[in-house]
């Protein structure tokens, strides 16, 4: 059965028509023997693109969520809300922490809230059935989840502004909620990324490591590559050429120069993962 996945909320759009919305965040609909919607953006594009592109809320069987920020979240209530019936949603439990970004400015610092935009109770009200996600978990026959993922002891985010809120204090986020998906197609494995806080490289490891897979068909999603050391990207290329990836297409928190850097080192294999792109495998 072909895989079919659809790019609904992300920086850019790839087609004029019909009039989609882009937004920094990012949401994709997983379609095979049924639907799955991987993270919903910030919320305001998400029921415009849905109904554009002709996708029902309700054919949605289950949501999962990379991590808890609220560009990947903030549509969450809208989804919801669009359907007539309750709703597994899967996500780590430290999704709902208090998460912060700390931008130092020339007269002050600020503290940004940067979490999920409702509480617990307030999403399972509009029809949320929570299940959380610890480690490697199957989801669905082709589908599984990867969280808590396999790191050096001493690792830590190289995006400093990053962080969450415990107790009153403001600490480094591990981001042991980072959660990506490894979909079983008939052209191979596919990795879907949200924003790989967890780190690209730590991710495939992990996965193939646990699944034994050595060569990913696909890897799709944020990479979160613009703020890392240039060992870092290095290793992160030939990572993606260790695992003999076909398709690697970028998006959201990439950013536009690792963007044109990704497109420069695997040419055909390279594609935008913008609004509107559809990829079968």
């Amino acid at each position: 059965m072909i895989t079919k996945i659809t790019v609904l909320c992300e920086n850019s759009v790839i087609v004029p028509a019909p009039p989609l919305i882009g937004e920094h965040g990012f949401s994709c609909l997983i379609e095979s023997e049924d639907a799955t919607l991987f993270d919903t953006g910030q919320g305001f594009g998400i029921e415009n693109n849905m109904g554009k592109m002709g996708k029902q809320f309700d054919a949605i069987k289950r949501i999962v969520l990379s991590h808890g920020h609220f560009d990947h979240t903030g549509g969450l209530l809208t989804v919801l809300q669009n359907r007539k019936e309750k709703t597994p949603v899967y996500l780590h439990p430290d999704a709902f922490n208090d998460k912060k970004a700390v931008i130092p400015l020339p007269q002050n610092t600020i503290e940004m809230p940067i979490g999920m935009r409702a509480s617990k109770e307030e999403y399972e009200k509009a029809g949320a059935d929570f299940k959380f996600i610890n480690g490697f978990v199957k989801i669905t026959d082709s589908i599984s989840a990867l969280s808590d993922v396999k790191r050096p002891s001493d690792w830590k985010t190289w995006d400093t502004r990053l962080k969450q809120k415990i107790n009153g204090g403001i600490k480094d986020d591990p981001f042991t909620d980072d959660l990506s998906l490894l979909i079983n197609t008939e052209s191979g494995p596919v990795v879907l990324l949200g924003c790989a806080h967890a780190g690209i490289v730590e991710i495939l490891n992990d996965l193939s490591e646990k699944t034994g897979n050595t060569e990913f068909h696909a890897v799709i999603g944020g990479t979160h590559l613009e703020s890392a050391p240039e060992e870092y990207v290095a290793l992160a290329m030939d990572t993606l050429r260790k695992f003999k990836v076909k398709k690697i297409a970028v998006s959201h928190c990439t950013g536009l120069k690792m963007a044109g850097r990704f497109a420069a080192e695997f040419k055909n294999e390279f594609a935008n993962a913008s609004v509107g792109s559809v990829f079968e495998f």
